[in-house]
């Protein structure tokens, strides 16, 4: 594998929104993550949820969340149409993960808005927003999750240290298989999947963000794929 010592214009053309947008959208979902309300298993189901989404917390993390994955959203478009280095496989993953941050935003939304269903809730009548929120994440988080997993391990050396990437994927089908085991299977105790994976794949995006803006900002060039 070979690193040359400079970058040509175009080269260090691909350093440009990108690196930034991913960078704060995992800093972003660093702070928006510990300010997620929990939820007290000790009181009824629908009394629980209630003081769950009515929480003080509620709106600012899940505001921050949402900011975070529009963060995602403009840092994979802006890599997968950049000159990176990538090979088939690994342009393809940012793609389909570009994909998933576009939904992630849609469901980021009605996971934000949920608190308007605090009221119904509490009075155990239908949910809208919330189940809205519930149903999309079924789905929506397992493509963006495994998408962006391929990616941190298809990109090897292109975008970070594999060892990053590895920790990236394993965040990134923890974060995605949390929603069947704990909403589908009921198994409450892996609920620590979702605040877990959800930090490992910030700080990938972070640590990817920040390895592309010193890489442009040093002039050194990206490792290519075929090494």
């Amino acid at each position: 594998m070979t690193m040359a010592p400079e970058v040509t214009a175009s080269q260090r053309a691909t350093v440009g929104l990108w690196p930034w947008a991913m960078a704060a959208g995992g800093v972003l979902f660093l702070i928006g993550g510990p300010l997620h309300p929990s939820s007290d298993s000790s009181l009824p189901e629908s009394q629980a949820t209630a003081e769950l989404i009515g929480g003080g917390t509620w709106i600012p993390s899940h505001a921050l969340i949402l900011a975070g994955a529009i963060g995602y959203l403009i840092g994979l478009f802006g890599l997968a149409r950049s000159r990176m280095p990538l090979s088939t496989s690994a342009r393809r993953a940012a793609w389909v993960a570009e994909v998933g941050a576009v939904l992630l935003a849609v469901e980021g939304v009605f996971h934000l808005g949920a608190f308007l269903d605090e009221d119904a809730a509490l009075a155990g009548d239908s949910t809208p927003i919330l189940s809205t929120h519930m149903a999309l994440s079924l789905v929506v988080y397992p493509l963006f999750t495994f998408a962006v997993g391929a990616l941190a391990v298809l990109s090897r050396r292109t975008l970070t240290h594999p060892v990053v990437g590895a920790v990236g994927a394993i965040g990134a089908v923890a974060f995605g298989v949390a929603p069947a085991l704990v909403g589908l299977a009921g198994i409450e105790a892996l609920a620590l999947l979702f605040p877990l994976g959800g930090a490992l794949i910030a700080l990938w995006f972070t640590v990817v963000g920040v390895t592309a803006l010193i890489r442009g900002l040093s002039g050194r060039a990206v490792a290519s794929p075929a090494g």
